[in-house]
């Protein structure tokens, strides 16, 4: 199993410093994940969310990191298909890709908040269409290098390589696990979702893809002392899943064509207003918290579903570049070792 990085760069109103602080310390936890072995940092894209995400320009922090990195795969995860031109999502990907020597992944999406498909003039019921015609159109250019505009064939600059030809779809409906198999790309889930639903959607995915990869993202923070742990990550982390909960509640709580299993889901956000605590967020499998024996069970057991990576998202945002960095040096040297397919992560974690 392959051990990611994934981050939003959030900006809790009760967090220490403001957002060029958030962007430092998150260039600093994807260089200590680069000397830890990490297999990959993922960033999302978000837009209009307020204090939940300082990510609208993945590709520009992403080009920061490969800048100050030298072997960490750079991932976005995800581009929502339904807010970008194809053509520039690939002009994006091939400079990228230059510019880190090839350590570029990537994975698509149609959106999950109102707030972002609203505000780009994207009607949720037509996203689906959206998507399918736009990634038809991006998985052209990335096997061609080239653009049909106005009746003429474009030459991409610079021309994407073939190591751009594979990705990943944001999986949460069984639908869009049907959707992964048949356009051939690999499964990336959570943190929508609890895990035992997802073990079973992937479950399915694999029978429909023998041959495709899977991924589960979830939040964790380690400390040497395991209640100390569950103290210091508690505010961050259920902040960051009640704005989860209030992002996504118009997809939870309304019917909206071509969104009807987010209604499914509807369930958990009055039962989390009650009872959201680490203690139900762990037992949801959507965070791992306390010391790194603790940490290193709750992982392995992942692995043993057949996990092909894990994304983990460290603390809620209000952690200062410290606690961070301890935290992915912890997890490096005592909880992730041996849970790696190719005994990536090495013996330091300390910043380049």
């Amino acid at each position: 199993m392959q051990i990611d990085l994934f981050m939003e760069f959030a900006s809790p109103p009760f967090a220490e410093g403001g957002v060029a602080d958030v962007i430092e310390n998150g260039l600093a936890l994807a260089r200590a994940a680069d000397a830890a072995g990490f297999s990959a940092v993922w960033l999302a894209e978000h837009h209009f969310l307020g204090d939940y995400s300082n990510a609208a320009a993945p590709d520009m922090l992403l080009a920061a990191i490969a800048r100050e990195t030298s072997r960490i795969g750079l991932g976005f995860g995800i581009v929502p298909l339904t807010l970008h031109d194809p053509v520039r999502i690939a002009e994006r990907l091939a400079t990228l890709d230059l510019l880190s020597n090839g350590r570029v992944l990537w994975g698509v999406g149609r959106g999950v908040t109102t707030t972002e498909l609203d505000a780009f003039g994207v009607d949720p019921s037509e996203s689906r269409a959206v998507f399918q015609r736009r990634y038809d159109e991006l998985r052209t250019l990335l096997v061609t290098g080239e653009a049909l505009r106005g009746g003429k064939r474009l030459a991409l600059r610079p021309r994407p390589s073939p190591r751009l030809r594979e990705g990943w779809l944001a999986c949460v409906s069984p639908d869009s696990i049907e959707l992964a198999a048949k356009l051939s790309l690999h499964a990336m889930t959570g943190p929508f979702k609890p895990w035992p639903f997802v073990k079973s959607d992937l479950a399915r995915y694999r029978r429909l893809r023998p041959d495709g990869r899977t991924s589960f993202t979830l939040a964790v923070y380690c400390e040497d002392d395991h209640q100390a742990a569950r103290r210091r990550a508690a505010p961050g982390l259920i902040w960051a899943y009640r704005q989860i909960m209030e992002i996504s509640r118009p997809m939870l709580s309304r019917q909206l064509a071509g969104y009807e299993h987010y209604r499914k889901l509807g369930w958990l956000t009055p039962l989390l207003d009650k009872v959201l605590s680490i203690g139900t967020l762990e037992a949801l499998g959507l965070a791992v918290v306390g010391d790194p024996d603790h940490v290193r069970r709750r992982l392995a057991a992942l692995q043993a579903s057949g996990l092909d990576r894990v994304s983990l998202v460290i603390g809620g945002g209000d952690l200062s570049a410290m606690e961070s960095l301890r935290c992915v040096d912890l997890l490096a040297n005592h909880a992730l070792p041996g849970l790696t397919a190719e005994s990536a992560i090495r013996t330091e974690a300390a910043p380049a």
